[in-house]
């Protein structure tokens, strides 16, 4: 979406208040300083999963708080002012969901009694590269080229109804919408195809190697939470509430628009998921789990 149309999303006017950030930053903290300190290693298991859940919840709520980091990084690159302040405050508090989200995974791995050296519960998670894709990872790939075609689709339509070009080829925002579609096309492709995984024959040097796990997974994530935070949660937001011109533009417009950017980056963020235990280093041990002294502490 060009956020100088009328029915892009009014930046953070309709946004919880900052008690919300406090509380999901105060609840990181504290559920951060529990993991890390070990303190919770001896108590049961349901309590432990209380303190897993607690920590996505937060760690997930302070990214979607930090939706605008996405356009604040996006008007820099291509050559808009932005506040420097307000870019530190959203890195600030992304890079603080990231972390908590990092310790929930930490914590979530030993509750599962996961394997010590590659993180996989073995005989429940994909072993290697080359295992087949599940078709709910296939199905959530292609919801998120379905949700890239209906926007592209929303951009040429109304671009038709103006009589005027979709973008101007090799402008700032042409490259920008270049880049979106091959977000919305080539990654969820890449995320559950073999090629994804495994450079193809006519990578000629590469042929046959890994694809570093990050090169796929990273952009994914990025783009996924992005569009997620931004228009799933802010966006809808703002149309449910009649905000940021929303109302004024066209229904048809405004609903291809948000449920496409939403289904595009939920439909990214859950073929992720396979890619990222895919892609685990290869396990040279299957059979070890976690000690039988931290087992019998839990």
């Amino acid at each position: 979406m060009d956020p100088g149309s009328p029915s892009a999303p009014p930046e953070e006017a309709f946004s919880p208040g900052r008690w919300v950030a406090v509380t999901l930053a105060f609840t990181a903290t504290a559920v951060c300083s529990v993991i890390a300190a070990g303190i919770g290693h001896r108590w049961a298991a349901p309590v432990r999963w209380t303190l897993v859940v607690l920590a996505w919840v937060a760690g997930t709520g302070l990214i979607v708080y930090s939706y605008m980091l996405a356009i604040s990084l996006a008007t820099m690159l291509f050559g808009q002012a932005d506040h420097w302040g307000s870019l530190a405050t959203r890195a600030a508090g992304a890079t603080a969901g990231a972390l908590t989200l990092a310790c929930a995974v930490a914590e979530q791995r030993r509750v599962r009694r996961a394997c010590v050296r590659c993180a996989r519960v073995h005989g429940r998670s994909p072993e290697r590269r080359t295992d087949p894709t599940p078709r709910w990872a296939y199905l959530a790939a292609y919801v998120a080229i379905a949700g890239c075609a209906a926007r592209v689709t929303a951009l040429v339509l109304d671009s038709v109804a103006a009589r005027k070009a979709p973008f101007a080829l090799g402008s700032p925002f042409g490259i920008f919408v270049a880049l979106l579609i091959l977000a919305g096309t080539l990654l969820p492709l890449a995320l559950v195809h073999r090629f994804g995984r495994i450079w193809p024959r006519w990578v000629v040097p590469l042929a046959g190697r890994d694809v570093p796990r990050w090169l796929v997974l990273g952009p994914a994530l990025f783009v996924g939470a992005s569009l997620v935070g931004y228009f799933g949660v802010a966006g809808m937001a703002a149309w449910l509430l009649g905000k940021g011109g929303l109302a004024q533009a066209p229904a048809w417009k405004v609903s291809m628009e948000m449920f496409g950017y939403t289904s595009w980056g939920l439909g990214l963020l859950a073929a992720a998921v396979f890619y990222h235990g895919s892609t685990r280093p290869y396990c040279p041990s299957p059979g070890l789990t976690v000690p039988r002294a931290a087992r019998t502490s839990s």
